[in-house]
């Protein structure tokens, strides 16, 4: 099986910084997103719940406050945090160039479909496709222009019409060239665990997509002691340390 690799370094991919402390409810949106949000479990209880963390096959843990999307991301080498304004990095030898765009780059991923309930998205239909045998519907995600640090990113979420479960996720990125692209990355969900009422996956897969062909795993991203709760995370964890260096920007 392959092993988790840093896909800041093998995968173009982004999403946008959130700094909003209060999230729609979906309720008005297309009714095949909220579907595929109610087979997960439902937008309502994931949004009940104010902490998230889980552990990386790399060694790092990652703790994310729901409610405000302030993380702590730490290993053995460095810790990264988003106190609601910066990206902060410790020690500050530590190379920072990349750590804007890592801080909520596993969360964003990880915590499909819940997040397509945050402000700024706009929802449209797709015809279906098949993948690897499977016929799926899909619905296609985009941004408005104030929307975070990469608005022209685009994603397909790709479910089972029948049962409406996420089965594939396409996406492009913009967050370093700063320009839209038609070119989608894919990912494929799959080992699916009930945390708290909803269903999150165990198990990520980034797979070689060219020509609109389907290839070879490349990549994989392994999630475990995943823990979901209602209780509200201590705020002091997320707060820059007077030795912390800021993360530049994409364009800095």
């Amino acid at each position: 099986m392959k092993r988790l690799i840093p896909i800041f370094l093998i995968v173009v991919a982004c999403q946008p910084t959130k700094q909003e402390n209060t999230y729609q409810n979906p309720a008005h949106h297309i009714p095949e997103i909220t579907k595929v949000m109610d087979a997960h479990g439902g937008y309502e209880q994931w949004q009940s719940m104010k902490t998230l963390q889980y552990d990386l096959e790399n060694g790092e843990n990652q703790l994310i406050s729901l409610a405000d999307r302030k993380v702590l991301l730490q290993n053995d080498e460095r810790t990264i945090g988003f106190d609601g304004s910066e990206v902060w990095v410790t020690p500050d030898t530590i190379d920072a160039s990349g750590a804007r765009f890592y801080h909520n780059l596993y969360f964003y991923f990880f915590a499909m479909p819940f997040v397509l309930g945050d402000p700024g998205i706009t929802y449209e239909v797709v015809d279906s496709r098949e993948f690897k045998g499977e016929q799926l519907s899909g619905v296609k995600i985009s941004f408005g222009q104030s929307t975070g640090d990469s608005p022209d990113d685009n994603y397909i979420v790709w479910y089972d019409p029948k049962t409406y479960r996420m089965k594939w996720l396409m996406y492009t990125s913009t967050y370093r060239s700063g320009e839209p692209s038609d070119r989608f990355n894919l990912i494929k969900y799959s080992n699916w665990l009930d945390v708290n009422g909803l269903k999150l996956p165990t198990l990520l897969q980034w797979h070689v997509y060219k020509n609109d062909t389907i290839g070879d795993v490349r990549g994989e991203a392994l999630f475990s002691n995943i823990s979901l709760t209602a209780e509200e995370s201590d705020q002091q964890l997320f707060e820059m340390p007077e030795d912390a260096q800021i993360a530049p920007g994409p364009k800095e």
